[in-house]
């Protein structure tokens, strides 16, 4: 397979579908990955602790809220690529798969080249669909906050429920800021 290597400047290529950001090194994007799962760790700690005198099951639950948005996000995002990536270049496979087969190694070599329009489509679209990141930020805040309503605290119950939602939601948008400029690991297999 011939690997198109696309140069995009420090300040994206603008497209008539987004923006397209420069990926950052390989290094730097596992750096924000690791990073993004101890930011959620820190998130569920701070967050419980706010109250003081939450139970283990109350601070297991608001842990797992800020854990669930990072670990679920990511996997739905790394199974939505490899859909599109499967759906963009489906036909390329195939005449590539149909070569192999018939043993020709020069329409192999020709047909298994992608053009750069299509990978720079993917590479929006991977950026983009990052949103679910904060998508799942405002779904489970809000999930966190009606299960805090039923937590027994010396906080005021509204407080914590806006501070669960707002906590989890800015998590999830923070989140969408680093994918969508291109700092997590695009799914490579």
């Amino acid at each position: 397979m011939k690997s198109a290597k696309i140069n995009i400047p420090d300040g994206g290529i603008n497209t008539e579908k987004g923006i397209v950001y420069p990926m950052p090194a390989l290094g730097k994007q596992i750096l924000v990955l690791v990073a993004s799962f101890f930011a959620a760790i820190l998130l569920g700690f701070i967050i419980s602790n706010i109250p003081g005198d939450l139970s283990e099951l109350a601070t297991g639950v608001l842990y797992f809220v800020f854990i669930i948005i990072f670990m679920l996000g990511y996997s739905i995002w790394i199974g939505w690529m490899k859909l599109k990536i499967l759906n963009a270049f489906k036909k390329t496979i195939l005449k590539g798969v149909k070569n192999i087969l018939t043993k020709n190694e020069a329409g192999f070599k020709n047909d298994l080249s992608f053009p750069e329009e299509k990978l720079l489509e993917i590479l929006l679209a991977s950026q983009k669909s990052t949103k679910i990141f904060a998508v799942l930020g405002w779904v489970f805040g809000l999930l966190g906050g009606i299960i805090s309503l039923s937590f027994d605290t010396s906080i005021n119950k509204t407080i914590l429920f806006v501070l669960v939602i707002i906590f989890a939601a800015g998590f999830g948008h923070l989140l969408y800021y680093f994918g969508r400029r291109g700092y997590f690991p695009f799914p490579e297999e």
